[in-house]
């Protein structure tokens, strides 16, 4: 079985998700603009049963969003405030879509203490 998903990193997408969270994208782009590729996330080497192998995939997940939610940030506080919101509805929905217990397990304590996951995956 191969293990990979694309952390739904299309414009259109986005553009759903920030009417969803009631965040504006910025006037001078349209969402197609700001999210012109989709990000795959690869796992098949990953066990995702384990603490330590949903720790490296949720790592890799972050990866994924901030890549895809960077060109939101223009340097304000209000840009900032939309690529954290986006990174972390993208972040939940990738939890989501894996189905791992272990996983969702790590992504809590994640939001809880993020040092916590950083200690685990050492």
């Amino acid at each position: 079985m191969r293990k990979a998903f694309q952390p739904i990193a299309t414009g259109r997408l986005l553009a759903t998700l920030a009417a969803i969270i009631s965040l504006p994208l910025a006037a001078s782009a349209s969402a197609s603009d700001i999210t012109g590729r989709d990000v795959t996330v690869q796992y098949a080497d990953v066990d995702t049963d384990s603490i330590a192998g949903a720790t490296l995939l949720l790592q890799r997940i972050q990866v994924a969003a901030e890549s895809v939610c960077a060109p939101l940030d223009h340097g304000d506080l209000a840009s900032r405030s939309r690529r954290l919101a986006c990174e972390q509805k993208l972040t939940a929905a990738a939890v989501t879509r894996v189905n791992s217990p272990a996983l969702a397990s790590v992504y809590q304590s994640a939001r809880r203490d993020p040092r916590r996951v950083i200690a685990q995956a050492k």
